[in-house]
């Protein structure tokens, strides 16, 4: 009888605590960042008349990169701004040959620069790894590299 009596008030006691915390309101340090798990749609910027459709971006595979591989200039803590409209890739036009603009500043550029160069590093990275018949070499999954796999409309 004792030790059902103890088993009672422990699980009375386990119970209220268990009560106790779950309605406690989270604080500053235990707020989590929210990460788009599915596709994202990019687009040219508004004032610039698109040559081809958006391209469906399939952020959630790409989760096995650090955030800062595409986000170079987030600081890991502020919410991440598109690339166009955070002052980093934000001209609409190519800049000129005798610019001093550097060449990445237009939105373009940018993307086909950090999307088709890893999806082709990637696909060297394979190749050489199947020339030298590395057997225990994981082929890594590549991305599209032609026009036509991003902007299919």
């Amino acid at each position: 009888m004792r030790i059902k009596k103890r088993f009672v008030w422990s699980l009375v006691v386990v119970l209220s605590l268990a009560v106790a915390f779950a309605g406690a309101p989270a604080t500053e340090a235990e707020e989590t960042l929210c990460i788009p798990l599915g596709t994202i749609v990019i687009e040219a910027p508004p004032d610039v008349e698109a040559q081809r459709s958006a391209v469906d971006f399939p952020h959630g595979r790409h989760f096995g990169f650090a955030c800062t591989e595409c986000h170079h200039q987030w600081d890991g803590t502020d919410e991440k701004l598109g690339c166009a409209t955070s002052g980093c890739h934000d001209l609409t036009a190519a800049p000129g040959p005798d610019s001093e603009t550097p060449a990445h500043r237009y939105f373009k550029n940018a993307y086909h620069d950090s999307c088709i160069g890893c999806h082709q590093a990637r696909k060297v990275q394979n190749k050489k790894a199947e020339m030298a018949n590395a057997l225990d070499t994981v082929q890594l999954p590549t991305g599209p590299t032609g026009c036509v796999l991003c902007h299919p409309r």
